[in-house]
């Protein structure tokens, strides 16, 4: 399996989450205007809506390339999935058989982050999909490290997870 095998299998785990997506898509849980949490079982399920919807949502929301020059003027929340360092193993020194990393940057607005500290919602549901399981390669995902991303948009807060997993290419 080869890396566009694996990143297709990566972005299947992240675009057919309903909890991830209703995470990324819905506001946030408001007492006064009678928001509902992002996650109540009363909110429609995304991946209910139609097509057309559901791909509006992920195609904004979740991206492989950084793209943020547009959330100046949105109020969203965004991952960005891409590949990072490959190091072969030691014993075989090849492209073929590696260790892949894979990184996911998580961004969210202040309104967001203010009232249900979204970015860590997200990211615990980031490790559930990804952290010791079999979403792509050789054996299971490990986690490696987070940290703060210090460059943001404006009013966004963002947090990088990076993933490692075992990779070859047949």
């Amino acid at each position: 399996m080869g890396m566009y095998k694996n990143m297709q299998d990566i972005l299947k785990a992240v675009r057919f989450d309903e909890e991830l997506l209703r995470l990324l898509y819905y506001n946030p849980e408001d007492y006064l205007s009678k928001t509902l949490d992002p996650l109540d079982e009363r909110l429609p399920n995304i991946l209910d809506m139609d097509l057309g919807k559901q791909w509006e949502i992920r195609d904004e929301r979740i991206m492989i390339t950084p793209k943020d020059d547009d959330l100046t003027n949105k109020r969203i929340c965004r991952i960005f999935v891409y590949f990072g360092d490959r190091f072969p193993l030691p014993q075989k020194k090849s492209y073929l058989i590696a260790s892949q990393d894979i990184v996911v940057d998580v961004l969210c607005h202040a309104d967001f982050e203010n009232k249900d500290i979204r970015s860590t919602r997200i990211g615990d549901r980031l490790n559930q999909i990804f952290a010791l399981s079999d979403v792509t390669g050789m054996g299971k995902m490990e986690y490696v490290r987070g940290r703060v991303l210090t460059r943001t948009p404006s009013q966004y807060v963002g947090f990088q997870h990076i993933y490692r997993f075992g990779s070859t290419k047949q």
